[in-house]
């Protein structure tokens, strides 16, 4: 049993988590965070980027008001990788100060980094996977255009894991997106979470179930009750997963997605950011807040 479950089990009914709404109400769409939770940048749709350095106290407008759709951070949170719908990608090298255009404008849909903010993955939903290897400078098109939406990467890069939605497959790749594999059954998958080392992944789909891998993509066992699941968050082992509902709650797991608890109220949940160990959540609410949860 992990010291979290310890945990878990010595508070009994009680709910360890505490949530903080935090920012003003907009309508919020993405969120990334750096490893230790300190850091965090979310996207609002057709509004800004904001950063924040105080693990959500307080929030700072980045960056000019597009119509944002993912965002992700290097480990250290010095690194931030944002795509916009119908626009290009944005890159940032100093936790989100200042901002540089990169690739084509595209209908993006999704964003994921390297530990090291290095190598990003990016999809556009009706086009191609996109991958880049010099922090997002330039980018090499892979795979089939399909109705691609969320994507995942490990920490090195190398294993990646894209979902598909309007009853799509699953995608992954070990070779940092040359080559891609179809995984599970067509589904209309909304988003997907990786460990560390990418064995452990867990996928969601709108209007179905929680998906959960333990052999990086290969196997896939069905997870919770069928819900409007949006999006996704992985701790660095795989163990402490969270996922949240459009009009429903917040679900958190700290055995890999074998059982879930509801957390925090119903809320029109868009998106959710983990901390490496997993005890520091973030997620954000279309037309609502951002909040943050600390597990204690």
């Amino acid at each position: 049993m992990s010291a979290i479950q310890q945990l878990m089990a010595g508070y009994g009914a009680r709910d360890p988590w505490t949530w903080t709404a935090r920012e003003s109400v907009r309508a919020w769409g993405g969120i990334a965070s750096s490893s230790d939770g300190t850091k965090l940048a979310a996207t609002a749709s057709s509004g800004q980027i904001y950063t924040s350095t105080d693990s959500g106290v307080t929030w700072t407008a980045r960056e000019t008001s597009r119509q944002w759709s993912a965002i992700a951070s290097s480990s250290d949170g010095t690194k931030l990788a944002a795509t916009a719908f119908s626009g290009q990608i944005y890159t940032s090298t100093n936790s989100g100060v200042t901002w540089t255009a990169r690739e084509a404008a595209r209908t993006w849909q999704g964003i994921a980094s390297s530990s090291d903010g290095t190598k990003l993955a990016a999809t556009a939903f009706g086009g191609q996977i996109y991958t880049s290897t010099d922090s997002g400078v330039t980018w090499t098109a892979r795979e089939t255009a399909r109705s691609w939406r969320g994507i995942a990467s490990s920490s090195d890069g190398t294993k990646l894991a894209a979902v598909v939605s309007s009853v799509g497959q699953i995608y992954t790749s070990t070779d940092s997106g040359v080559t891609w594999t179809a995984r599970e059954t067509a589904r209309s998958w909304r988003g997907i979470a990786s460990s560390s080392d990418g064995t452990k992944l867990a996928a969601v789909v709108s209007g179905g179930q929680i998906y959960t891998s333990t052999d990086s993509g290969v196997t896939w066992t069905a997870r919770e009750t069928a819900r409007s699941w949006r999006g996704i968050a992985s701790s660095s082992d795989g163990t402490k997963l969270a996922a949240v509902v459009g009009g429903g709650q917040i679900y958190t797991s700290t055995d890999s997605g074998v059982t879930w608890t509801a957390q925090e109220a119903a809320r029109t949940w868009q998106g959710i950011a983990s901390s490496s160990d997993g005890t520091k959540l973030a997620a954000v609410a279309d037309s609502g807040q951002i909040y943050t949860g600390v597990f204690s």
